[in-house]
């Protein structure tokens, strides 16, 4: 069966091999423990409960997880999943965050209906999503935490292969805040609603400007927005000299300056020591 299932529609057959997305049919995980570096809102005693699938279909050549990205990671079965987030729940979770499940976005659907963890379900994701993605998880998500990496083409063509980017993204969150509506936060911990990422990309400061403008468009007050400073060059990130190097200070200020501008309520800004790898996950098998 030819997989048509992201924006790319690869039509690869993923019961025989791997998609654009370098995953199988089958759901592949790199790594499934409590997660210690998300946002306060998320999870206020900062126990995320992460799944990271293994693959992606956006790819960027600077990936934190760049072999996770690629499709590195170990089989587990629908059955095996649920005991998974089970344990999760028992160590504490404060949520269950999907982590780069889009390629398996109809798969967990269908794993959330047979099983609804007792707390929050999170879905972060790269932003690049189809209607037929978002649809399919509607009632099953509480919270969606997508990046919204670009609004050039041009960079997202040259980091991410992905030219429509912009207009993809754009109209995918907007399918999740219409999902999801009024963004609720309640002692401290967000119960459903958007919180959206951007990660500041060197050298790219009229493209966070854009990504800036866009949610203007699409959010409300109450919705989240996450300024990130992290950017580290891994992955490929040598072969582009421009993106080759660390943030430096003063365009981080003037991404957060921008989004002052124009008004954003809900802000979590990045100290610089943030762009550190000892903040990566190592996905050996745990």
């Amino acid at each position: 069966m030819k997989c048509t299932l992201c924006p790319r529609a690869c039509g690869a057959d993923r019961s025989k091999g791997r998609g654009y997305c370098g995953a199988p049919d089958g759901f592949v995980i790199g790594r499934a423990a409590l997660h210690f570096w998300e946002e306060p809102v998320l999870a206020p005693n900062g126990k995320s409960g992460a799944v990271f699938f293994a693959g992606c279909q956006l790819g960027c050549v600077y990936c934190q997880n760049y072999g996770l990205s690629r499709g590195e990671g170990y089989p587990v079965t629908e059955d095996g999943l649920i005991d998974t987030i089970k344990k999760l729940e028992d160590e504490g979770a404060e949520n269950i965050e999907f982590v780069t499940g889009s390629h398996y976005a109809e798969k967990v659907a269908a794993l959330l209906r047979r099983y609804r963890p007792s707390v929050p379900t999170v879905w972060n994701c790269g932003g690049y999503e189809s209607e037929r993605q978002i649809a399919a998880l509607d009632g099953l998500i509480d919270v969606y935490m997508p990046d919204f990496k670009y609004s050039d083409p041009a960079a997202a063509a040259a980091y991410s292969n992905a030219p429509d980017y912009p207009e993809v993204a754009k109209a995918a969150i907007a399918a999740m805040k219409k999902q999801v509506g009024t963004t609720v936060v309640e002692n401290g911990k967000i119960k459903k609603g958007l919180l959206v990422r951007h990660l500041v990309l060197p050298g790219a400061v009229r493209n966070t400007f854009g990504v800036l403008d866009a949610l203007a468009e699409i959010t409300d007050g109450t919705d989240i927005l996450s300024l990130m400073s992290q950017y580290v060059p891994y992955g490929r990130a040598a072969e582009y000299p421009e993106i080759n190097r660390r943030l430096r200070p003063l365009e981080y200020k003037a991404a957060v300056a921008h989004a002052v501008r124009l008004g954003f309520a809900n802000v979590y800004v990045q100290e610089s020591s943030s762009a550190d790898e000892a903040y990566i996950p190592e996905f050996a098998r745990s």
